[in-house]
This record gives C-alpha cells, structure tokens and sequence, in this order.
C-alpha cells in the first residue's frame, strides 16, 4: 500500500493529542511533503497541563510549538485546548464536532491521526473522535485516505499482542530523516534521556527499524486505515 501521490490539491491534515506527537509520528512526512502541498496540524490538547497546571509550562510548551512551526514555515497550528491526559472524561460528540467543521473547512485528502490502541488515552480518544467526525459520507469524499502513526513511548509501550501495531505503510524518510531529529529539538521540554524511546537515540532506534523492515536506511511506519478510490 502507497500513500496517496500528492499533488498541490491534496491537503494534509493532521490531526494529533499533544504538541510534539506530530513530529514523533510523521515528521518525515511534514519534511517530504510541506514544500509540495498544504498541512494543517490540529492539537487537541496542550500536553502539558496533566503534569503541571502551572501556566508558565504550558506557555513554554506552546511557544516551542509556534517556533517550530514558524521555521517550517507551515500554517499555524489549531489548538482545540481539550483538558490534557482527560479527553476521555469529555463528550466525544463534542470533540467529533470540532475536528469535523475543520475538515469541512480545510477539505485535506490525507488525513494523519493517531494509532487507536495506543497506550495514552488521549491518543485513543483522538483517534476515535477523527474517526467518526471523517465518517464515509458524500460530503465528506475529498477525503482519500485515513492513516494512523505510531507514537513511540505510547504505541510500542501498550501491552495487548492482539491490538500491537502492525503497519502497512512504510515511507522513505532516509532524506529527511536529519530534518526530523532538528525539529524534534524545537521541543526541547519533551525529549527524554536513552533508553526512553522518546530520546534522540530511541527515535534513531525506531526509524533505523522501520527502515530495515522496509528497505530503506529510515522509515516512518503507517497503518493505512481507510482508502476511497473513485
């Protein structure tokens, strides 16, 4: 299975829990692809408010967010500001809404979310709310492919074999893999010490795994969710 050949038509959206899960899962993409046609990253939540209500870290997990994108040079984000680690405990119809009237509006062919049986909630509640608010409806048929990505300290730590990620999607990101690592220290608050998975070394590890999976040096891996072809 391939990913859709974009052309300047075929927006990108993304749709991820927390600020950084965008770059951890496709930053390789954001890299190939933010030249060649439009991305639109929308984060339900700021990320940062379960471990620390202090404004002061939210603010500075937010700037990083907003540098990053500024040297991408890509639309700025959405932030939905959903409660951090409790989007279960909101209406989903009320999340299903939000994502839906973005998608109406910005009309992308690809849409990137997250795994649905990653070990964070939030993560399963985004995946959930994308899911239905990009139901296959006549309305709704600029959408050509739903795709989910791996997080890595939340899809590869869920215990269940029956639910484990298996993709079936590998992009080359072995040009762009480089540009991924730099973006990644935009968020600086967020990367770990190895052997976490979320530290430099970790994110390497997966990407040289992937890669060796596929036959490429890198890779980013996908679960190709739905298709529609006309």
């Amino acid at each position: 299975m391939e990913i859709l050949k974009l052309k300047k038509k075929n927006k990108i959206l993304i749709v991820a829990a927390h600020p950084d899960d965008e770059i951890l899962g496709c930053g390789g993409i954001i890299s190939k692809y933010k030249s060649k046609t439009e991305i639109q990253v929308i984060f339900l939540t700021n990320g940062i408010s379960a471990r620390d209500e202090k404004n002061k870290s939210i603010e500075v997990r937010k700037k990083e967010c907003l540098k990053l994108f500024k040297f991408l040079k890509l639309r700025k984000p959405i932030f939905l500001d959903f409660p951090d680690n409790k989007l279960d405990s909101v209406p989903l119809l009320m999340i299903v809404k939000k994502i839906e009237n973005l998608v109406k509006k910005f009309k992308p062919s690809l849409i990137f979310t997250h795994y649905e049986h990653c070990l964070n909630v939030d993560h399963k509640t985004a995946y959930n709310a994308t899911i239905t608010a990009c139901r296959p409806l006549k309305s709704l048929s600029f959408i050509k492919q739903i795709i989910s990505y791996e997080v890595p300290s939340s899809t590869e730590w869920a215990v269940s074999t029956k639910n484990i990620f298996k993709p079936n999607m590998y992009i080359d990101i072995s040009n762009e893999f480089k540009n991924k690592i730099n973006y990644l220290k935009f968020y600086q608050s967020e990367i770990k010490v190895y052997p976490h998975s979320r530290s430099i070394k970790g994110i390497k590890t997966v990407a040289s795994y992937r890669g060796i999976a596929s036959g490429f040096n890198y890779a980013e891996a996908f679960l190709l969710v739905r298709q529609r072809i006309n």
